[in-house]
């Protein structure tokens, strides 16, 4: 009965987060709503089509169009993602250069199948449309007629929240080294320093770890965890990387360098509005801290922390340090919020070992903060909107360096910058 209740709760969180009803038809099985909450906590503008005993949903996620198509069961059988033509793979663009140069892009989709990745061009000529499917090494797999695809949309509403006064900030310079990231990377969303310039690396779709090495400036290995999903942030403790979802439930990739690495899912006790993006490892209390990006009306006008410890995975119920959304600091000179939570958006964690500080990148603000472990802000930052489009990892290395990584856009790649001590 306590597994049918938590359920209930997740799929009506789930719901009322993405400002529309999820399951507005009464004929899409409950394995395959339980599954798509569970993969996709943070989807919008949810649209359902069954065909042949398989149900296909078509949603947004930060902005950008996905389809998942699950059986009856509940299992995942493809997933797609709309993704920007600058991002197809090499031979791709060079095979479309060379055989289609007169033909305009109208859409491009990654698509993941049987542990299999294609891609799906749909090109336009003189009102002649083709969908051509190609494979990571160029070749055509597949070219027919194009048909398009319309679908009506919400707009979700969002209260107003008034300016703030001004208050000062110590803006930040330039930074010293930085490198620009593969297209797979394009959403990067987490990072850890691991050792010898090595640096772990997630991003918003695959549940893949990525290996970067900033001395030869390319993904080294790749190392599978899970299937799609929303991954927000990584922490690495010894031989044992977590891997954070956008839920708050928190994946256990025991000996991830290793030939076999074995992962765990732990579950999250926070409310699917908080919309989790900052995973950090504490050190000297051998716990994890979560930190959500979104809110809780239950916590009133604060943000709140929570804590894993690593000797159950269990993670707390309340949150360990309660951030006050009051405080001067937080406040932004002579510009309007969406929503009164808006004031501090956290898209990355990390602790710093040698001051015991936490520090907090805010996407949706450009800036970073220096946290005590009382909740209180210690130092505002501003970023350059220019180098640092949208901040989504930060981590530091071992000899105190600051590196933060930016996802790409239409008119560039993924960073990562490193950052001079003491930012």
């Amino acid at each position: 009965m306590e597994k049918i209740l938590n359920m209930l709760v997740l799929i009506c969180a789930v719901g009322i987060c993405a400002c529309n009803s999820l399951w507005t038809r009464n004929d899409i099985p409950e394995a395959v709503k339980v599954r798509f909450t569970e993969m996709y906590p943070t989807a919008k503008h949810v649209a359902w089509e069954n065909e042949s005993e398989t149900y296909e949903a078509r949603f947004d996620v930060n902005g950008r169009e996905r389809t998942a198509l699950f059986t009856a069961e509940g299992r995942l059988l493809q997933f797609s993602e709309e993704i920007q033509e600058q991002y197809l793979p090499r031979p791709v663009l060079d095979q479309l250069q060379a055989q289609y140069a007169n033909f305009n892009t109208e859409e491009a989709h990654r698509v993941q199948q049987d542990n299999s990745t294609y891609y799906k061009v749909e090109l336009e000529q003189n009102n002649r449309d083709l969908l051509l499917f190609f494979d990571s090494s160029g070749r055509i797999l597949e070219q027919q007629p194009a048909v398009p695809e319309h679908r009506s949309r919400e707009e979700a509403g969002l209260f107003a929240f008034g300016s703030y006064s001004e208050v000062k900030e110590e803006p930040y310079g330039l930074a010293e080294v930085s490198w620009e990231l593969p297209s797979e990377l394009r959403e990067v969303s987490g990072i850890s320093f691991l050792k010898h310039n090595l640096l772990a690396c997630v991003q918003d779709e695959e549940g893949t770890i990525f290996l970067y090495d900033l001395g030869k400036k390319e993904v080294t290995r790749r190392i599978d965890f899970a299937g799609p999903g929303d991954y927000e942030g990584i922490a690495v403790v010894g031989s044992t990387a977590y891997v954070l979802r956008s839920d708050g439930a928190i994946y256990e990739v025991a000996d991830f360098m290793g030939k076999e690495p074995k992962t765990i899912l732990h579950a999250s006790v926070m409310a699917a509005t908080q919309n989790t993006e900052g995973l950090a490892y504490d050190r000297k209390n051998n716990r994890l801290l979560v930190a959500g990006k979104g809110y809780d009306t239950r916590l009133g006008n604060n943000k709140g922390i929570y804590a894993i410890p690593l000797e159950n995975n269990k993670m707390q119920a309340e949150p360990v340090i309660t951030i006050s959304l009051a405080q001067e600091q937080l406040k932004s000179p002579g510009k309007k919020q969406k929503n009164a939570y808006d004031t501090l958006q956290p898209s990355s964690l990390e602790l710093n070992d040698a001051s015991g500080e936490l520090y907090i990148l805010d996407a949706g603000n450009h800036r970073m903060y220096t946290l005590s472990q009382q909740g209180q802000i210690q130092k505002t930052t501003m970023l350059d909107k220019k180098q640092l489009r949208q901040p989504e990892g930060l981590t530091f290395s071992d000899t105190g360096d600051i590196y933060i990584t930016t996802e790409g856009g239409k008119k560039g790649k993924a960073l990562i910058m490193r950052l001079p001590k003491g930012a």
